[in-house]
């Protein structure tokens, strides 16, 4: 009986790796692959990759209301552990909504979040709120002259 000589010493894998390979370089020499669709695919694949999920962040979401259809001197300051952010604005429209992304990829990624207003001259209040991932964890509504709404959330350890 004669032996049978193979390239691979598994047949099968090895035919089946060599027929795909050979038809991959056949339907990208003969144009079946466009370059540009080949291309969008690794960029929609990179992208995917460095996009975070939402279960891989806490969605801060800050809010001004008030009786007025401005408000002035806001700011938010999102103490987060690996990328801190805030925002500053002399005046802004209301109701006033803006939301930050904070990475949940450190221990206590969120130890602060802190939020003002005041109130326009024409305003009788002002209200602020902080939400984390859609449930309210801040509020604080002022009344009168020089109105200021303040919203802070801290974190701490134990109870309350």
């Amino acid at each position: 009986m004669k032996k049978r000589r193979f390239l691979c010493s598994m047949q099968r894998p090895c035919a089946i790796g060599a027929i795909g390979l050979f038809l991959l370089l056949m339907l990208s020499a003969c144009g079946g692959i466009p370059q540009s669709q080949s291309q969008e695919s690794v960029v929609q694949v990179q992208q995917a990759k460095t996009k975070p999920s939402p279960d891989d962040v806490i969605l801060v979401e800050v809010v001004i209301e008030s009786d007025s259809d401005s408000a002035a001197n806001v700011k938010a300051e999102i103490n987060a552990r690996k990328n801190p952010q805030s925002a500053s604005y002399d005046t802004v429209q209301v109701p006033y909504r803006e939301t930050f992304e904070v990475s949940k990829d450190a221990f206590i990624p969120l130890p602060s979040v802190r939020f003002q207003a005041d109130a326009a001259q024409d305003a009788d209040w002002i209200s602020c709120t902080i939400f984390y991932d859609g449930e309210e964890v801040a509020t604080h509504t002022s009344r009168g002259d020089q109105a200021q709404a303040v919203c802070e959330k801290k974190f701490h350890l134990g109870p309350g």
